[in-house]
């Protein structure tokens, strides 16, 4: 069973930047984070063993808004 979409929020440069984010893969090496923008936009990054999904959702989206594709 594919796993939903979960809801994610930040805070970039004064402003509430809303997206979502889930896990993909099955093996722990091919794991991968999917967070998407409010316009459909998507980033993917390996998921560390060291950060947890939300924290690299959050870093993610960031990067989004820091590009202007939020």
């Amino acid at each position: 069973m594919e796993p939903s979409w979960k809801e994610v929020t930040i805070e970039y440069n004064c402003k509430i930047i809303d997206g979502a984010y889930k896990t993909a893969g099955r093996r722990a090496a091919k794991k991968k984070i999917l967070v998407r923008s409010m316009r459909g936009v998507i980033k993917e990054a390996p998921l560390s063993g060291s950060l947890t999904p939300l924290y690299l959702a959050k870093m993610l989206l960031r990067e989004l808004a820091r590009e202007g594709r939020v």
